[in-house]
């Protein structure tokens, strides 16, 4: 009835099992040795990290709302986040850097920005603050 997130090597041409939580797991992202996914297993969603070169799993999110979609690129992991805009339902693009520990809110126009990727220091996501459909919008992180 749960999810997990595998590895496969193949290098290696083997399976590994990355989570092993009775929740629900999914939408992988992998960048060199670090893999990203969205864990309800707190109960909401949140984004977590896991180091095959460390075998160290990390809670990267924390906030009682949704977090989801997660994308990672070196260091960088964006999701699309919910903690802003309750009243509205609308969604914000934010970035974790791994290498100073911080969190940044990315987007913050008051219509939805979701489904984020990022490759090096550029971001995409999808955009609705056009008011027709989705349009895609980039940031180039400085």
């Amino acid at each position: 009835g749960n999810s997990d997130i595998y590895l496969y090597d193949l290098s290696k041409g083997e399976e590994k099992q990355i989570t092993t939580n009775m929740s629900y797991q999914g939408h992988p992202s992998i960048s060199g040795d670090k893999i990203v996914w969205w864990d309800n297993r707190n109960g909401n969603s949140d984004i977590y990290l896991y180091d095959l070169s460390t075998g160290e799993e990390k809670q990267i999110t924390t906030d009682m709302s949704y977090q989801g979609y997660p994308s990672i690129s070196g260091d960088k992991i964006v999701w699309e986040d919910f903690r802003n805009n309750l009243d509205n339902g609308n969604y914000d693009i934010y970035l974790y850097d791994l290498s100073k520990g911080e969190e940044k809110q990315i987007t913050t126009d008051s219509y939805s920005q979701r489904v984020p990727s990022i490759s090096g220091d550029k971001i995409v996501w999808l955009d609705k603050r056009n008011g027709v459909g989705d349009d895609i919008y980039m940031a180039i992180l400085s």
